[in-house]
């Protein structure tokens, strides 16, 4: 495949993957410097709870989808989108009650039904901007992506004028804003969950695909997760909201690392079917190449001057604007992390996901030992060197499988 059309695919994905970063990140900001900590930790961990029950959804159907969409045509690509929607929604109903029975056992039954609002809403955008995605439409996909997280901060200034900004609140807001942007993308597809058919094969399909990319997301999320958990075990809700405040700082490359990581795992795909397994490596590292210089280039940057993006972001009074030391931490990590998750969604897109399991069950079980130690001894700044350590092993691990996938005698299983 020509880089030119690489480039360009890059050029949409990166541009599109930056609304729906900046809108996340602004929701973020936002509700750091409005929210007492107390209530902000909350929905740190919160959000950790929707992005590990999208784990589920996107390993086990979306991926699936993701790679099977750009192999079909016509007719059969409108019947396995549908399918996959249905399925999502079916999914929706034990996800919504575990959900709603968690946040009542930890006594915030407030918050259970714009909880259930959010991830449902969630989900169904998820699932239709990854139907155009799929299809290598990501410039079709910036209007509902941008309705959908731009239209989060929108929502969210409007009750902040207003003096009406709650936690539940804000959640609400939230989940109407990704209910309009996957109104917009249905439209756009012409979805019609009429076509669905062959749930239960579909289904065994997909489980087949997708199960060992779920334990590896599983894995990959719970190695961030442990770490706001256990500083809040140790030092309550406040403790988890400086670790995120110091995420955010790091997260602001998510357009670049995710907006790749959603285009390379079908690029790698047809690639393979095409030209081989070298063809669908250098097809992954085209994208990995387009990304480098701007990631590490900020990364660098916040390493030199973290002062600036913590004042920026959180104003120079705020208590999140001393944590210059774990950000400089933190950017070590998420400077490795970038060349693992380009390996990773690369490995995805071979049909490897037990490659990429194993890549992340090493820095999960690195985290899982190091973690409590560092953090009783060193707070917050042995949370940052946790994932740091946990990164090197991980790179290690990730560069091995790569190499393995391009020999010649390499078969997808």
């Amino acid at each position: 495949m020509p880089a030119r059309l690489h480039f360009n695919r890059a050029t949409w994905t990166l541009f599109d993957q930056g609304l729906v970063s900046l809108g996340a990140f602004l929701v973020n900001i936002k509700l750091a410097r409005t929210l007492p900590a107390a209530e902000f930790g909350t929905y740190a961990l919160l959000l950790g709870g929707f992005l590990g029950l999208q784990v589920i959804s996107s390993s086990l159907l979306l991926y699936p989808m993701s790679i099977r969409l750009p192999l079909l045509q016509g007719e059969s690509r409108a019947r396995l989108h549908a399918t996959t929607v249905a399925l999502i929604l079916s999914l929706c109903v034990p996800l919504g009650l575990f959900l709603a029975a968690a946040l009542v056992l930890l006594g915030r039954a407030d918050l259970a039904l714009p909880a259930i609002a959010v991830m449902l809403a969630w989900q169904l955008q998820e699932s239709m901007r990854r139907g155009l995605l799929a299809e290598f439409r990501h410039q079709e996909a910036i209007y509902g992506d941008a309705i959908s997280y731009l239209g989060q901060i929108a929502a969210l200034a409007s009750l902040i004028v207003f003096d009406r900004l709650t936690l539940p609140a804000a959640l609400y807001c939230i989940a109407a804003a990704f209910a309009a942007g996957s109104l917009v993308q249905a439209l756009q597809l012409r979805l019609n969950v009429r076509r669905a058919s062959g749930l239960a094969e579909t289904a065994r399909e997909f489980w087949s695909i997708g199960s060992w990319s779920l334990a590896s997301n599983i894995i990959s999320l719970l190695r961030i997760q442990m770490i706001p958990w256990a500083l809040a075990v140790s030092g309550g809700p406040a403790a988890a909201a400086s670790f995120q405040a110091v995420l955010n700082v790091v997260n602001l490359t998510n357009p670049i690392i995710l907006g790749l990581c959603n285009v390379i795992p079908q690029t790698v795909a047809r690639a393979r079917e095409e030209s081989g397994n070298v063809a669908a490596w250098e097809a992954a590292r085209v994208y990995m190449l387009i990304g480098v210089v701007p990631a590490l280039g900020y990364y660098a940057l916040v390493a030199l001057w973290p002062s600036l993006p913590l004042s920026v972001f959180y104003g120079s009074q705020s208590p999140y604007a001393a944590l210059t030391a774990p950000v400089q931490i933190i950017v070590l990590a998420w400077s490795t992390g970038y060349f693992i998750d380009i390996i990773c969604s690369y490995l995805h897109g071979m049909n490897r996901a037990r490659s990429s399991l194993i890549v992340n069950v090493i820095g999960a079980l690195t985290v899982l030992v190091l973690a409590a130690p560092l953090i009783e001894f060193y707070g917050l700044i042995g949370a940052c060197l946790t994932l740091v350590i946990a990164n090197l092993f991980r790179l290690t691990a990730a560069v091995y499988m790569q190499k393995r996938t391009t020999s010649n005698d390499y078969v997808a299983v």
